[in-house]
């Protein structure tokens, strides 16, 4: 599997990059938490906002999401990585 590949399976599908680096509890995790702050945001926010706008919570906690991936991948690739 590419170093990359995980990073890339993160950003286009939330949640898939801890499957492929044999963490799917926490991607299970992060989508939970995606969508609660996805919901928070939305519904916090009035109808003029623009859609990333209203979902910012939800986006806020993807791309950390996919940077936690970048992170564990560039440990695992160290072979630094701790369970």
């Amino acid at each position: 599997m590419p170093t990359w590949g995980p990073v890339v399976a993160a950003f286009l599908l939330p949640g898939s990059g801890y499957v492929m680096l044999a963490r799917p509890m926490r991607g299970l995790v992060m989508i939970f938490w995606m969508c609660i702050f996805g919901y928070i945001t939305f519904r916090l926010s009035s109808a003029n906002i623009s859609l990333i706008g209203r979902f910012s919570g939800g986006i806020a906690v993807w791309v950390i999401s996919v940077l936690e991936v970048h992170h564990l991948t560039r440990k695992k690739r160290m072979g630094q990585a701790h369970n």
